[in-house]
């Protein structure tokens, strides 16, 4: 089934970002004809991005296919390039809100649970790549199995520490349980307890879901956390299982919609900062026994949604100091 995935998906997606290549000059001056007339860049931008993804794919497909040495090394150098064209091309960065975890903090940790907020398309390469070239942390990372159809991730399955899960959530939680316990200091284990991008259907449908089942208390609470969707527990009990001495880092961000939610594919962000808040939680302080797993995971989601409440609120009425400068790394702080 691989072989025969790969055999379709790789060439069909190479020929094609080949010739959007080919056709770049006629395509972006296309895009400038559009922009000038809609009085908008983002015509302009948004090509210029799909250009620049297709140039960064075939160039770590090539790489893979000629195998390396330093699969890490190669995230790492993917990502800073990534970034780097992001920025150039939207001017759009990550901004480190002060207080928020430190390197020399995470790097002594033997193994580092991520449980990241989840909201509009884009966010978790950024996520990922503060992880790995600010943090300098070894990333392992849990998917979704669709994402296979991309070939360089599909490719990256076999160096990299890459968990694709489906519908089977007992296979699910053991991959990721799995994935957990091979970690060792200097590792991290990103995870997105809420199961997906936040939207406002899927809220609605969460909270509809929790009454159904007639668990009014998590419906209430869900019902007023209207930035976050419930976590799950599964996945995140699997990996604190399987790594009992990891700490976990809790990572909320304010997304790029002006209302911190939810964000359409169509609506590329131009001049904004992701704000970032990490958390720090020391082994010790995390329970992994169910139960009680789930009442800190709730009461910690609910800090989550608190805190991106807040930043949405300030940016509402004083937008500067938050999306105008990159945020320096600062002390280690809770979610406040």
């Amino acid at each position: 089934m691989t072989r025969l995935r790969r055999a379709l998906t790789v060439p069909a997606v190479a020929m094609l970002e080949i010739l959007l290549l080919i056709t770049a000059p006629l395509l972006l001056l296309v895009a400038a004809i559009a922009s000038a007339g809609a009085g908008s860049t983002r015509a302009l931008r948004s090509t210029a991005l799909v250009l620049a993804y297709a140039a960064i794919e075939l160039s770590t497909l090539n790489r893979l296919r000629r195998g390396v040495d330093d699969p890490d090394l190669l995230l790492r150098e993917v990502l800073t390039r990534a970034y780097r064209t992001i920025r150039r091309i939207l001017d759009v960065r990550v901004a480190l809100e002060a207080g928020s975890a430190t390197r020399e903090q995470l790097a002594t940790s033997q193994g580092l649970v991520v449980l990241a907020r989840h909201c509009g398309p884009g966010d978790s390469l950024f996520i990922a790549w503060l992880l790995v070239v600010q943090y300098r942390l070894r990333l392992h990372v849990v998917l979704k199995s669709v994402l296979r159809l991309e070939p360089t991730l599909d490719l990256a399955g076999d160096r990299l520490p890459l968990c694709f899960v489906g519908s089977n959530r007992h296979r699910a939680r053991g991959c990721i349980h799995t994935l957990a316990a091979s970690m060792s200091t200097g590792d991290a284990l990103l995870l997105f307890p809420e199961g997906g991008n936040f939207s406002r259907p899927r809220w609605r449908q969460a909270v509809a879901a929790l009454s159904a089942r007639h668990a009014y208390d998590e419906a209430r609470r869900a019902r007023g956390r209207t930035y976050t969707l419930p976590p799950h527990l599964g996945g995140v009990l699997a990996a604190l299982t399987g790594a009992p001495t990891a700490d976990v880092l809790l990572l909320a961000h304010t997304g790029f919609a002006r209302d911190g939610r939810d964000r359409p594919w169509s609506q590329l962000p131009v001049h904004r900062a992701l704000v970032i808040r990490t958390a720090l939680a020391p082994a010790a302080t995390v329970p992994r026994e169910a139960a009680a797993l789930s009442t800190w995971l709730d009461t910690a989601w609910s800090d989550v949604d608190a805190w991106v409440q807040r930043h949405v609120e300030h940016r509402g009425s004083n937008s500067g100091p938050l999306d105008s400068v990159d945020a320096p790394v600062g002390d280690r702080g809770e979610l406040r």
